[in-house]
């Protein structure tokens, strides 16, 4: 039955109210409310810098993130564009590379055992996974 139901996401319409109402908002206090975090990421066409409220789970190597808008939304494919950005998280902020798109048997080993089920229950069609940049990369990206 699970493979005849569409990955369940946000609609939109929720999308846009989102962008415009929501994340302004929880901007201000998600990068310090686990398990909320901040992806700041830079537009792919515009170059612009942005901020986008996420649901991001650490990982012994970084950071899952489930794409409860559907696998389309500006802030991943921005990342994978970039090849990286930053999470902020709990008020630390770390560099990220290598974002890569994988579906939910793919992030499940991943995700806190708390809310592995609930996550594959909620069916999302997609989780962006990240790996925290080294520290020595960091300071070399600083410096030139």
């Amino acid at each position: 039955m699970r493979g005849s139901l569409p990955p369940m996401h946000f609609p939109r319409f929720m999308r846009r109210f989102n962008r415009v109402v929501t994340n302004p908002i929880m901007g201000t206090f998600a990068w310090l409310v686990p398990p909320l975090a901040v992806v700041h990421h830079v537009g792919r066409r515009s170059g612009r810098s942005y901020r986008s409220p996420v649901l991001a789970f650490p990982t012994a190597k970084g950071f899952v993130i489930p794409m409860t808008y559907g696998r389309d939304v500006d802030w991943a494919r921005n990342l994978v564009a970039a090849k990286g950005g930053d999470v902020q998280q709990l008020g630390r902020r770390c560099a990220v590379r290598n974002p890569r798109i994988v579906g939910t048997d793919a992030a499940y080993r991943y995700l806190p055992p708390v809310v592995r089920d609930a996550l594959r229950v909620a069916d999302f069609p997609g989780y962006v996974l990240l790996d925290r940049t080294p520290e020595r990369e960091k300071r070399g990206r600083r410096e030139s």
